[in-house]
This record gives structure tokens, C-alpha cells and sequence, in this order.
């Protein structure tokens, strides 16, 4: 039976808003395939208004980025990392994520969105006007 590594990021407080982030280039080294989608999510979320969660997704310098705010004190929780790829392959990661007791339980807090609630994450392209590009599908085109 294979080992089984189970992924962590660096622990974080419920008050702080931070990206992080899953480098797939080994996976995909001899594959010629690159990230093309990041989506997340948190598994262990129990609807309370300070539950870790998800406020943007992008992917930078090839990583797969996840921007997380709030989370229970004292807890630990699952973020579920999804990416897609180029030449599509799917590749589904939880990773650990302690929350600790430096702060008192925080809301996730908002980012930036577009008028239809979609995130825009820092790397999205921003027009001259101030505008987000978007795809025909609404998600905006990123400096990648």
C-alpha cells in the first residue's frame, strides 16, 4: 500500500485574509500540461458567519492560488483544492489548514467582485476605464 502524505499550509488566525498555494509542476512535469482552472472550497464548513472560506481563486506564476479569510479558532480545516488542466486532467487536493487562537473569531471578510458577484482576484486584467475583462463566461482573463 502506498504512503499517504496528507498536504498542510502554514497555520493562519481567523482575522487574517491570505492567499496560498499549490505548486503542480512536478505532477505535470513530463506532461507537457500547465493549470488552466482553480476552484476550492471548505469541505468542513458548518454555515457559521466566521467559517474559513474561499474569497477569490486564480492562478499565479503557474501555482494554483486559493485567498482564504475567517475560520474557527482552534480548529483544523480541510481546504479542497480542484484544478484543471490545459489538456484536461483533474487533479482534486485536500490540504490541512490549522486556524489558531491568536485572534478571536473573524468573518471572512469580502474582496472585490464583479456585478454579478463573481470574485476578481489582483492579477485579473484590469481595462484603462477600470473595467474587469472578462470570457463569454463571465470569469475575468488574468495575468497568469
Amino acid at each position: 500500500m502506498p504512503e499517504i502524505v496528507a498536504l498542510s499550509w502554514a497555520p493562519k488566525s481567523s482575522a487574517d485574509r491570505f492567499d496560498f498555494s499549490l505548486d503542480l509542476s512536478e505532477i505535470l512535469s513530463c506532461t507537457g500540461d500547465y493549470v488552466a482552472s482553480v476552484s476550492a472550497g471548505v469541505p468542513t464548513a458548518t454555515g457559521s458567519a466566521t467559517d474559513l472560506a474561499v474569497l477569490w481563486t486564480s492562478i499565479v506564476n503557474g501555482l494554483a492560488c486559493v485567498f482564504l479569510g475567517g475560520g474557527p479558532p482552534g480548529t483544523t480545516q480541510t481546504v479542497r483544492v480542484t484544478v484543471g488542466t490545459q489538456q484536461g486532467r483533474t487533479i482534486s487536493q485536500d490540504v490541512a489548514l490549522a486556524i489558531s487562537t491568536y485572534s478571536t473569531a473573524t468573518s471572512a471578510g469580502t474582496v472585490p467582485t464583479l456585478p454579478d458577484g463573481t470574485p476578481v482576484p489582483p492579477n485579473a486584467i484590469r481595462l484603462p476605464n477600470g473595467s474587469i475583462l472578462t470570457d463569454n463566461s463571465g470569469q475575468p482573463y488574468l495575468f497568469a
